[in-house]
């Protein structure tokens, strides 16, 4: 499901427009991302848990000439599934 089928369902659901659905979406994403940025989590119990990780510092290699670099540490965002979810999508088989 794309973007553009997730706010043709949600405004299906919410019986709304699909331009209010998709404010929803994009409001929805905006609080999210700015939640990971200032280092916090969103939590949706029973849904699962966005937050960020820290992804350390290393040692790589330069893939034309495989001479090593460094690496430095960054965060990216990070999704943990919630029971609920993950107990309904195994049942799925």
């Amino acid at each position: 499901m794309n973007k553009k089928e997730l706010v043709k369902a949600l405004s299906e659901k919410l019986q709304v427009a699909e331009t209010e659905a998709l404010k929803f979406i994009d409001s929805f994403q905006g609080i999210v991302t700015q939640t990971l940025l200032q280092g916090d989590e969103v939590t949706l119990i029973g849904f699962g848990k966005f937050h960020r990780k820290k992804q350390r510092a290393r040692i790589g290699r330069h893939p034309q000439t495989g001479d090593p670099m460094s690496i430095p540490a960054k965060y990216h965002p990070a999704f943990s599934p919630g029971k609920t979810l993950k107990d309904t999508v195994k049942q799925i088989v």
